[in-house]
This record gives C-alpha cells, sequence and structure tokens, in this order.
C-alpha cells in the first residue's frame, strides 16, 4: 500500500517492512529492532517518518526517543492507557500468535482483513485487493506472531501523557468513518502543539489503501 502511496507524493520514500513483517520477517520483533532499521535507512539524518496504524504508534514512540524532522500518523494512536484493557489486549494477541503457529499465514490474514475495521477496502478492485492480500501472505507465520506480541499495543507502553513532548510538524490523518481514531487523532491534535488534523470524508481506518491519493495530496502539501 505504501508503494501505491509513493506514486502520489513528490519526493521518494523508504517502506521497510517492519521487523515480523515480509522481507523483515526474521528481525527480531522488538522496538530497539525497529530503531536500528529506521535508522540504518536514514543515514544519519533526523527522518521524516510516514507511519500507518502500528506504525504510527512505532514512529510516534520513536519520535520520543529519537530526533526526527517531522511526523505523519494515520489511524494511530498512543496506545491504550488503561492497565486492565492493557492485559486483556496482550492476552488477545498471545492468543492470536498461537492460533496462528496452528492454523497459518493465510488463515490470519483472511480474518484479519475480515475485521470490520478493514471493510473500506472492499471498495478497492478485486485485482488491487488480490495483490494486496498475497502481499501480506509474504509474512511468516512466526514473524507476525512474534509482532504482535513485540509491539503490540498490549506491549507497548501508554504514550499518551507524552504527547506534549512531541515539538516537531506532525501531520494526524484519520477516515471520517473511523469513529474510534478520528477521536483519539482529535485527542493528538490538541496534545501536540502546533500539530495539523486532517479527517478524509468517505474512508475508514485503512485509510493509506482506501484513498492514497487524497492522503498523498495532504502528506505533500505538509511536506511542502
Amino acid at each position: 500500500m505504501f508503494d501505491e502511496l509513493s506514486h502520489y507524493l513528490p519526493r521518494h520514500i523508504e517502506a521497510p517492512d517492519l521487523p515480523g513483517h515480509g522481507a523483515s520477517s526474521d528481525l527480531p520483533a522488538t522496538f530497539e529492532s525497529v530503531v536500528g532499521l529506521v535508522e540504518w535507512l536514514a543515514g544519519g539524518e533526523p527522518p521524516v517518518l510516514i507511519g500507518y496504524s502500528m506504525g504510527g504508534r512505532l514512529a510516534l514512540r520513536y519520535a520520543l526517543e529519537r530526533p526526527v524532522a517531522g511526523l505523519v500518523l494515520i489511524s494511530a494512536g498512543p496506545g491504550i492507557a488503561h492497565p486492565v484493557e492493557k492485559e486483556e489486549r496482550l492476552i488477545s494477541d498471545e492468543r492470536l500468535a498461537a492460533g496462528l503457529a496452528v492454523d497459518g499465514v493465510e488463515t490470519f490474514i483472511d480474518q484479519w482483513l475480515g475485521n470490520p475495521m478493514f471493510g473500506g477496502l472492499t471498495k478497492r478492485h478485486d485485482i488491487w485487493r488480490a495483490v494486496d492480500r498475497e502481499t501480506r501472505l509474504l509474512s511468516s507465520a512466526d514473524g507476525l506472531a512474534r509482532a504482535l506480541v513485540g509491539y503490540g499495543q498490549g506491549s507497548q507502553p501508554y504514550l499518551g501523557d507524552r504527547l506534549a513532548e512531541i515539538r516537531v510538524p506532525t501531520l494526524i490523518v484519520a477516515g471520517a468513518d473511523d469513529a474510534k481514531y478520528v477521536a483519539i487523532a482529535e485527542t493528538m491534535h490538541r496534545a501536540i502543539d502546533g500539530s495539523q488534523l486532517a479527517i478524509i470524508e468517505g474512508v475508514g481506518h485503512a485509510v493509506v489503501g482506501e484513498d492514497p491519493a487524497e492522503l498523498g495530496d495532504l502528506i505533500s502539501r505538509f511536506l511542502y
């Protein structure tokens, strides 16, 4: 999906598979591994990070621990605040990880894409959805399982009380049909001084896949 988005951006972007996913399936699925990958790609320069969903959470955490030049957070949040809810999410992620070992990647991906939050992707052409599915199937069961537990929302520290520490240009994006993340985006916008908020009409959680053209235009105007 980031490959498609790149066609709507005026500059080259690096879109690595996160540790535990795709070509990075064998990398340790830890935040430290994410940091190492991003720093290697950035080549010593503070990067502008564009993060979608889980990638947005990781980008936000990275920005609180390493220098960045800017942030684009898409359908992302600061994690789970309530300890009980956080523990329940970790148990859920561990259950999903265990299921991957038994059922395999194909079953997991089909169940994952069947989640209502990804319903907006059904508006895309059948060929697009088939290619998207095949790309997701490049991940290994072991890699995805380690990522779910290693840096899922059940494992990641809550960052909501640190948002005021973000002092770089920040664009926060959500799909108008994704009420949960619209509310989260509005909260982050209020907490991050000088941030920009964009709500894209007619799309849900999977903004990157549902409307890459509109998203690309927003990011391009933000960068320039």
